[in-house]
Order: structure tokens, then C-alpha cells, then sequence
């Protein structure tokens, strides 16, 4: 059983949840689904390298994680975004479709910091590309990992109040502007969680994950919905088609 996780809330309907390290279950399996080796097929020494990163995560990592509840509205006359908070959201109708029945939207942001970033650059740095692309594919799955911990803490938490929740849905996917981030940034108070934005969108630190998650008592949350996106080159699909085989 998942032990009970914690918040407390620093400002109106913000809060930051405490998720450790070892919340984070690696499945090894699933990460050789994502480098490309299927049915626990993955070669011995990339095991032992997978290995001895997991070993070394608890050390290279600082997990922040929160939320903040916003009110939500859909204008059927504006069917390419939404309202959230202040803000128009310009989205495609993969994302718009799943939010628009949402009274609520719970902005997120997680991060595992950037020790293990700045671990595979010196890897990579001294010659070990191989090494530094597993420690980036690690981090990468440990970040989504500690993004489900927060997404699924959240549904447990609107649960008491009735509502329900969808998938998260992040700048940058399913065809929604990476730009947008700025907005979405907007919402939450500055540095939250520890993470900032560049003028170009980019998180810092870049093993972060921010997005959208619907709440209400009409929506639903979809085990599996990218099959509605053609983004193929995509971490969040690598990671979740891991988790269905």
C-alpha cells in the first residue's frame, strides 16, 4: 500500500505536495520498453547500468511537486480553447474535448530537479554517451512517475468533494503551443516548486513536468488516450505505452 502523501497550502487553492524518492517504484521492465527492448528482453549490461543509476537516484534527486485549483469554463462559440483562471487557453480539440465538461482545472507542476541532468552531461562529457543516455531516460521516467504520484494524489483529494478528474494534458502536446506554458506559468505564484521558466518556455530544471488536469463531477479520466495524437517522437507516450504491455 502507497503510504498517504501531505500538503500544505501556501497561498488560496495552491498547494505543494511532499512526494520522496522512495514513493518512486522503478519497473525495469517498463524502461526497456521505452529503449526499445520488449518482454524483459533488455541486454545484461544495460540492466546493470539501469542498476546502478536507480542506486544512485535517491542521492541526484529533489522531488517538488504541487497544484493549484482554478476556476474553468468552456464557451461552445470558442471550441479551440478554454478559459482558465484570467486566461484563454488556446488548444486543440484533443485537449479541449477532454476539459470542457470540467467546473475546475488543477494547473500542476513536478520536478525531480537537475542533479541527474547535470549527471548525464558530465557523462557525456567525458565520453560515456551511453551511460548518459540511460541516466536521461531514468530521470525522464522518474519525473512521469512522480508526475503520476501527484495526478493520482490529486484525484484522491477532489474525490471528497465529489468531483471527478481527466488526464493531465502539458503544453508542448497533443498540439497544444509549448508557448502557452507562459500563461499557465502566469497562474501559479513565482518559482513555485521550485522551477522557472525561460522567455523560450523551456523549464528549469528541465527534468520538470507542468500541465492541466480537469476536475468535475462529468468528467473521466482515460486510461489510455494518445492513440488521438500523431505525435510519435513523444516521452509521456513512450512512458505510458511502457505501462500498457
Amino acid at each position: 500500500m502507497r503510504k498517504k502523501l501531505s500538503q500544505i497550502e501556501t497561498e488560496e487553492n495552491t498547494f505543494e505536495v511532499s512526494i520522496s524518492y522512495s514513493d518512486i517504484k522503478f519497473d525495469k521492465n517498463n524502461i526497456g520498453e521505452i529503449i526499445g527492448y520488449s518482454d524483459g528482453k533488455m541486454p545484461i549490461h544495460f540492466e546493470d547500468m539501469i542498476n546502478k543509476i536507480i542506486a544512485k537516484f535517491p542521492e541526484k534527486c529533489e522531488i517538488h511537486a504541487g497544484y493549484k485549483l482554478l476556476d474553468l469554463q468552456y464557451l461552445p462559440n470558442k471550441i479551440d480553447g478554454l478559459f482558465i483562471g484570467n486566461h484563454f487557453f488556446k488548444m486543440e480539440n484533443i485537449v479541449t474535448g477532454q476539459l470542457k465538461k470540467a467546473n475546475k482545472a488543477a494547473i500542476f507542476l513536478c520536478t525531480i530537479g537537475d542533479e541527474m541532468e547535470l549527471w548525464g552531461q558530465e557523462l557525456s562529457q567525458k565520453g560515456d554517451s551511453v551511460l548518459a543516455y540511460l541516466v536521461d531516460i531514468v530521470a525522464s521516467y522518474a519525473v512521469e512517475s512522480a508526475t503520476d504520484i501527484l495526478h493520482n494524489y490529486i484525484g484522491e483529494t477532489v474525490k471528497e468533494f465529489g468531483w471527478n478528474i481527466t488526464n493531465r494534458y502539458s503544453p508542448g502536446y497533443c498540439n497544444w503551443l509549448v508557448n502557452e506554458q507562459q500563461k499557465l506559468f502566469s497562474l501559479l505564484p513565482k518559482n513555485f516548486c521550485n522551477i522557472t521558466l525561460t522567455d523560450s518556455s523551456l523549464m528549469m530544471p528541465i527534468k520538470s513536468i507542468s500541465g492541466i488536469i480537469g476536475v468535475g463531477r462529468n468528467v473521466k479520466f482515460s486510461i489510455y488516450f494518445c492513440d488521438k495524437c500523431n505525435a510519435n517522437d513523444c516521452t509521456h507516450r513512450k512512458y505510458l505505452l511502457s505501462k500498457t504491455k
